[in-house]
């Protein structure tokens, strides 16, 4: 029972942590929560290996949505494993946009996040942002897309 109460109050601290960069987002806002080494796999986004990875797929998104923020909605944990639900907002083509993801984070020592895997259904979002001619200049410029030739030529890279 002294166990799962440790857990969960690093936990929490991860959570709190992790929503803080959520409210507001720039590429280093997670350097507390995140190992220098994280290993990240998201949709949309570049899967790899260190914060330098993180900041500029952090620098690419919010160059796209300048203004997106996230809430954390509901959480939990066990063992190394823990699960944030969230929900993203923020302005593409002048309308709004949301979408709710979950976080799969494994932590590691001083609950700092050694993993983390992103899932969400990425064709509801691909699918508005294409009917708003008006978002594709800044989503092309922001260096997101195109994502198919992102993904050919952006495959897993390790980053010292």
């Amino acid at each position: 029972m002294e166990q799962e109460l440790d857990n969960r109050e690093v936990f929490s601290r991860a959570v709190q942590r992790f929503a803080a960069g959520w409210r507001t987002p720039e590429p280093h806002a997670w350097d507390d929560l995140l190992a220098a080494d994280v290993e990240l796999s998201q949709p949309l986004l570049r899967d790899g290996h260190s914060r330098s990875v993180w900041h500029g797929e952090v620098a690419r998104l919010l160059a796209f949505i300048p203004d997106l923020h996230g809430e954390v909605l509901r959480w939990a944990g066990r063992g190394d494993t823990l699960f944030i639900e969230l929900e993203l907002r923020g302005t593409a083509g002048g309308k709004p946009v949301s979408f709710r993801a979950v976080d799969r984070l494994t932590l590691g020592d001083e609950a700092t996040v050694v993993r983390r895997v992103s899932f969400f259904d990425p064709i509801p979002l691909a699918a508005t942002l294409a009917r708003r001619p008006r978002a594709w200049m800044r989503w092309w410029r922001s260096g997101i897309g195109p994502l198919l030739w992102r993904r050919k030529v952006l495959r897993k890279v390790e980053t010292p």
